[in-house]
C-alpha cells in the first residue's frame, strides 16, 4: 500500500472533524507536490469520505478517494495535508471589480436612490454626485485590493487593472500568472462611449466609437457594463445594443446606430435595466451576466430576480464591483445575494448555487472553464480550504465555503503555491513568508516575493486605509436593504 493514502486512510479513520483544522501529516521532499485529505466540492458533488486531492507541478493531477489513489503517481515525494471538516473548494473568481479602489471606504448612505449610474457618478437629474479619489497610488491600492481578496479565498479576479503577482488577472494577459493560456478578455466599462453622462431614450446617440457587432465578434469574451440603472435610459443601453435595426441614422459627431452583440462571447455587468423579455433574448443567444447585487441595492435600491435568470439558462457569476457601494469580498456578496433575493423576491438561494456562481459559472463568464473553477485533473491547483467548527454550515459543505469569513480560511493555494496558511502549516511554504493575524487565529501570508514588500510595509505605507484583514461583517459596509427613494 502507498504511504501517502495510508497516511490518509488512517486520519480520516482516527481524526473526526470537530476541529475542522487542517493538519501537516508528512512533509514531503518537494514544494511541488502536495496531496490534500478533506471535504471536496467537485463537478460531481460532494466527495465527503476518505478523499484525496493531488497536486503536482501547480496542476490537479488526481481528484476522488484514497483507495483510487493508488500507486506509481510520484506522491512519496508529497507533503500530506489533512483537513478534518474542511472543505477543499477551487479558488473564487471575482468576475467584477474596479480593483483600482481598493483603498477607498464605502460611501457615507444619504438614503437617496437613483435611476441610472450617471446620477450618482456626475449628479445628473440633480442628484448628489459621488466623488472617489484613490487613497496613495493606483498601483498600491490594485496590491491592497488584491491581497484583500485573496485573503477572503479569491485567486482570480476581473477587475480593470492589474499587478504582477497574488490573484490572476483574468483580462491582462500579463498577469495571467503560471498555468493559463493567455486569452483576450476585454473589460468594458463605458461600452456605449457614454462616460461623460449621455443618456439616450429612443435614439442611440452615445458617444462616437461604441462597441459594434464586428468588434465584439472578434474576442474571446466582451464584458460590459450595460443598463446599469432601473429607468428608460439604462433600457435603452440595451435596446442599442440588441437590435441593429432600431437606429439606423448616424448621429452628427460619429456613431449614432444601434448594433447586435449579443452572443455567447458577450458578457453582460449588471444589467438593471432589463426586462425579462429583455433577458430571454439574452437566454436565447447564450450571453453571460455577472451579479452585484449589494451595489444594485445601495444605489438603485434594487436588484435583479437572479432566479428568473437561473429559470431561463443563462449563466449568472459574482462579481464584488467595488468598496465604495458593494462587497469587500465574495462572501459577503453571497449574503446579500441571498437577503436581497428574499426580500425582494420573496425566493431562497441556496449556497450550491451561490457557490457556483464564484466558482465554475465565473470561470465560464471569464472564458477560463477548461482551466479554471472546479477540482478537475488538468487544472490549474487554484485551491482554498476553508475550515470551521462543529456545527458551521449546519453540515452543508457549501455554505462552509461561500459564506466563509477570513480567519476560518486555512489555505490559499494558486497554481499549487501557498500564498496564505494557517500558521500551523508554515512547512509547506516556500520563499518569504511572515505572520499576521486574523481575529484570533494568525496565519502565514506568503507575497512579499511577489509584491517586492510584506504585506506589513505596504500596509505601513498606505496610512490606514480601508483594511484587507477584515473581520465578519466589513465595517461600514454598504446596506443590501431594498429601498426606492428617487
Amino acid at each position: 500500500m502507498n504511504r501517502i493514502y495510508h497516511a490518509l486512510l488512517l486520519a480520516g479513520a482516527f481524526l473526526r472533524p470537530a476541529s475542522a483544522e487542517c493538519r501537516i501529516l508528512k512533509r514531503g521532499l518537494s514544494r511541488d507536490i502536495l496531496l490534500i485529505g478533506g471535504t471536496l466540492l467537485t463537478p460531481d458533488g460532494v466527495v465527503q469520505r476518505d478523499s484525496a486531492l493531488f497536486i503536482q507541478a501547480g496542476k490537479i493531477a488526481y481528484v476522488g478517494d484514497t483507495c483510487g489513489f493508488g500507486t506509481g503517481r510520484g506522491g512519496d515525494d508529497a507533503s500530506v495535508v489533512h483537513c478534518a471538516g474542511s472543505v477543499v473548494s477551487p479558488g473564487f473568481i471575482n468576475t467584477h471589480e474596479h480593483i483600482d479602489f481598493s483603498t477607498v471606504g464605502p460611501f457615507p448612505d444619504l438614503g437617496e436612490r437613483v435611476g441610472h449610474r450617471h446620477d450618482w457618478r456626475l449628479g445628473t437629474r440633480n442628484f448628489t454626485m459621488r466623488e472617489v479619489a484613490v487613497n496613495g497610488s493606483e498601483v498600491d491600492a490594485v496590491a491592497w485590493g488584491e491581497l484583500r481578496h485573496v485573503f477572503s479565498g479569491t485567486t482570480s479576479i476581473i477587475g480593470g487593472e492589474m499587478v504582477p503577482g497574488l490573484a490572476r488577472n483574468l483580462d491582462f494577459p500579463e498577469g495571467l500568472e503560471d498555468g493559463l493560456d493567455a486569452r483576450l478578455v476585454i473589460y468594458d466599462t463605458f461600452p456605449l462611449k457614454d462616460r461623460l453622462g449621455i443618456l439616450r431614450n429612443g435614439d442611440c446617440d452615445y458617444g462616437a466609437d461604441a462597441i459594434d457587432s464586428a468588434t465584439a465578434t472578434q474576442y474571446h469574451r466582451y464584458i460590459g457594463h450595460v443598463g446599469e440603472g432601473v429607468d428608460v435610459e439604462a433600457a435603452n443601453e440595451f435596446i442599442c445594443l440588441s437590435n441593429g435595426s432600431f437606429d439606423t441614422t448616424p448621429a452628427v459627431d460619429g456613431g449614432g446606430l444601434s448594433t447586435d452583440i449579443i452572443a455567447p462571447n458577450v458578457v453582460l455587468v449588471h444589467a438593471l435595466g432589463l426586462s425579462r423579455g429583455d433577458f430571454d433574448v439574452v437566454a436565447a443567444r447564450g450571453a453571460k451576466v455577472v451579479w452585484s447585487p449589494r451595489s444594485n441595492m445601495y444605489l438603485y435600491g434594487t436588484t435583479l430576480d437572479v432566479t428568473y435568470l437561473l429559470d431561463a439558462g443563462i449563466t449568472v457569476a459574482l462579481g464584488t464591483d467595488w468598496l465604495p457601494s458593494g462587497s469587500a469580498t465574495i462572501g459577503r456578496e453571497a449574503a446579500c445575494a441571498v437577503s436581497a433575493t428574499r426580500e425582494l423576491y420573496h425566493a431562497s438561494l441556496a449556497p450550491e448555487v451561490l457557490w457556483e456562481m464564484a466558482t465554475v459559472n465565473a470561470a465560464r463568464v471569464a472564458g477560463y472553464e477548461d482551466e479554471l473553477g472546479s477540482l478537475e485533473v488538468g487544472k490549474v491547483a487554484d485551491i482554498v480550504v476553508f475550515g470551521g467548527g462543529e456545527g458551521d454550515g449546519d453540515g452543508d459543505p457549501y455554505e462552509q465555503a461561500i459564506f466563509a469569513p477570513q480567519e476560518k480560511i486555512e489555505l490559499v493555494l494558486r497554481g499549487g503555491k501557498v500564498l496564505v496558511a494557517r500558521s500551523e502549516m508554515r512547512d509547506l511554504a516556500a520563499g518569504s513568508c511572515e505572520q499576521v493575524s486574523f481575529g484570533h487565529v494568525d496565519k502565514i501570508v506568503c507575497v512579499k516575493d511577489e509584491l517586492g514588500s510584506s504585506f506589513r510595509e505596504l500596509e505601513a505605507s498606505l496610512r490606514g486605509v480601508y483594511p484587507a484583514v477584515l473581520p465578519g461583517i466589513p465595517p461600514y459596509e454598504p446596506s443590501c436593504e431594498p429601498g426606492m427613494k428617487l
